[in-house]
């Protein structure tokens, strides 16, 4: 059985335990004053034949003489935007606030069925419509949408926004360069396990039952898992992990239900792309203990395990010591921002 198949089977196997699981009973950090931030919502439709309208809310941040390369970053599963300007700490954590600093403007949207952006009944919401939705806002970003058009676009994704960049990436072919960040081919059944054990309909948490349509158990939530799964102990700030634990967001399942067609997808992408993965990743790495085939002990080794996966993209990777799943928020999560930045210059560049 090849690589790719088994990795299929995996993520059926997954599915179905999400499924079960859920059918069961019951600030955005200011960057720096010479860097301008708006609010920004993007038309976008729900299926290939233009109906359902809706939008993909988002934060579009640009420094004053910006490079001429728009990274757009989509957060993963239970987080929105803020993921990528987490708040507080003095902006440690913000990976636009970095991005700005080496004079790169970012797009930091909600996923379609979370934050801001438009929820449809979250079964509705597939892995298809998801990347449906960045396709469009990518197309609209190059049209002049935010009032200046890109001919250069980097997605950039973290955990299920990765795989999700991945299947835009190969099923449209419209971005200069992919970026994907807390994902791999081979995730591990111990970290996935820890997370369905965590799963309740969005409307049975406290913190997430505001969030979702009413009476909607299609909408996902994942009280504790963060700590359990997320973090690295080591590599980590506990009060950081507080404060995303009760900023947690509602994920839906028809997204987890269909995510495993990304796989086939990352075969045709030919841009250069760069994983980066935290070495303690519990969820997609082996050194995180939960199981996973993936070895991001080095970028080397990072790099021998995801090639096969990507035979047509000029492939790099980046592995960041000690980190755990939520790579943005480790301790020494700066070490990944400058590095993600490098290489989107050097996209820029080409």
């Amino acid at each position: 059985m090849t690589r790719s198949l088994r990795g299929m089977r995996f993520w059926q196997v997954v599915i179905a335990a999400v499924a079960l699981a859920a059918m069961a009973p019951p600030a955005t950090a200011a960057p720096s004053a010479e860097v301008r931030c708006t609010e920004v919502s993007i038309p976008v439709t729900l299926d290939p034949s233009g109906e359902n309208a809706a939008h993909i809310a988002g934060t579009y941040c640009r420094p004053a003489d910006p490079s001429p390369v728009l990274q757009i970053l989509v957060p993963g599963a239970t987080y929105d935007r803020t993921y990528w300007d987490f708040p507080g700490f003095g902006g440690r954590y913000s990976y636009v606030r970095h991005a700005a600093g080496t004079g790169l403007a970012t797009l930091a949207i909600d996923p379609i069925g979370v934050g801001k952006s438009s929820k449809p009944i979250g079964l509705q919401v597939s892995a298809l419509s998801a990347a449906q939705a960045v396709h469009e806002v990518i197309r609209a970003t190059r049209a002049g949408a935010l009032g200046r058009t890109w001919n250069k676009v980097v997605l950039v994704g973290h955990s299920f926004g990765s795989l999700t960049s991945m299947l835009e990436a190969g099923t449209y072919r419209d971005v200069d360069g992919l970026l994907i960040s807390g994902a791999s081919h081979a995730p591990g059944p111990g970290g996935i396990a820890t997370i369905i054990g965590a799963v309740r309909p969005a409307l049975n948490d406290p913190a997430t039952a505001g969030q979702v349509p009413a009476g909607d158990l299609g909408y996902l939530s994942v009280p504790g898992a963060r700590r359990a799964a997320f973090y690295a102990p080591a590599d980590s700030d506990p009060r950081v992990v507080a404060a995303d634990e009760a900023s947690r967001t509602a994920g839906t399942v028809g997204i987890l239900a269909t995510i495993p067609v990304f796989i086939p997808a990352t075969f045709d992408i030919a841009v250069p792309v760069l994983i980066a993965n935290g070495t303690a990743d519990k969820v997609f790495c082996e050194q995180g203990g939960g199981g996973s085939l993936t070895d991001c002990s080095t970028a080397a080794t990072l790099y021998g395990s995801e090639r096969p996966f990507f035979p047509r993209a000029k492939l790099e990777t980046y592995a960041l010591p000690g980190a755990g799943h939520s790579m943005n928020l480790a301790l020494n999560g700066t070490e990944f921002f400058d590095r993600a930045n490098e290489w989107v210059h050097h996209v820029a560049e080409s």
